[in-house]
């Protein structure tokens, strides 16, 4: 499967949680230490007034609204290429890109991210190699988007003008805020799904499961030696923060993975 690897610069609290460097909100403890494994957050674009170049349409409270502005440029090249857009419109304020790949290769945006294609990615039906999706904020006079790869790389590539506006996260009758993760942080109710159940988990469940912070680094062995091949399940909310629709799984899935409740590890936090 192709691998998309997100860029820090809008997606840095959802790229950090995924490979388990998360910073926690200014409101929590501790320092996020979980993979996702069945489960996912929440977090795509929303897109009007033209069509959607991110995996799909959610407009979940603190989700990024994007507005496009003039046309959409497609262009196909082989090696490192870069794409004129045109004059860019007054309004705008980032690019939104789509990019396929056509070949084997590693393709990266010129914010930094990357999306790397291998040949079982371009032999399944259908391919399994995109687009991936990039949102790159639009600087000064900027005009056009260089894609780097190797020579013999080839891609076709979306792009077009956008204004991006982030939306407000919801509050709820206890005064919860709740949506998706952005660039101010994290919600009280974080937007996430499990097994095609949509719902909000609680970041003190998240904090709560990874422990309590370590004071030496032989206490932080010892727990992860304690808890290994362990999964914790912790509640799925719908938004009022009380309501219980499922369990969202924080941490692998499989044969050899014992998955245990949040409830029963004792942790007092």
């Amino acid at each position: 499967m192709s691998n998309t690897e997100m860029n820090p610069v809008f997606t840095n609290a959802v790229r950090q949680l995924l490979i388990e460097t998360v910073q926690s909100a200014p409101r929590a403890r501790h320092r996020w230490r979980w993979r996702l494994g069945g489960g996912m957050l929440v977090g795509l674009t929303l897109v009007t007034g033209g069509a959607a170049l991110a995996a799909g349409v959610f407009s979940a409270p603190g989700a990024p609204v994007d507005t496009q502005l003039g046309n959409m440029v497609t262009a196909t090249r082989t090696g490192t290429g870069t794409i004129d857009l045109g004059p860019a419109p007054a309004t705008a304020t980032d690019v939104s890109l789509a990019l396929t790949c056509l070949s084997v290769g590693t393709f990266d945006f010129p914010n930094g991210s990357s999306m790397s294609c291998s040949a079982v990615d371009l032999s399944t039906t259908p391919p399994s190699n995109g687009p991936a999706s990039e949102v790159v904020p639009l600087g000064p006079g900027v005009d056009s988007v260089t894609i780097t790869t190797s020579a013999d790389a080839s891609w076709t590539l979306r792009a077009m003008y956008v204004n991006r506006v982030t939306t407000s996260w919801g509050v709820n009758a206890k005064g919860e805020t709740y949506g998706v993760m952005n660039q101010q942080g994290n919600p009280d109710l974080i937007a996430a799904d499990q097994g095609g159940t949509s719902g909000y988990i609680k970041s003190s469940d998240v904090n709560c499961a990874s422990g309590p912070n370590p004071t030496s680094p032989a206490q932080a062995l010892e727990w992860q030696k304690e808890h290994q091949n362990q999964s914790v399940s912790i509640p799925l909310y719908q938004s009022d923060g009380t309501t219980v629709i499922g369990t969202f799984i924080l941490g692998s899935t499989g044969p050899n993975i014992r998955i245990v409740p949040l409830s029963s590890m004792g942790l007092n936090c």
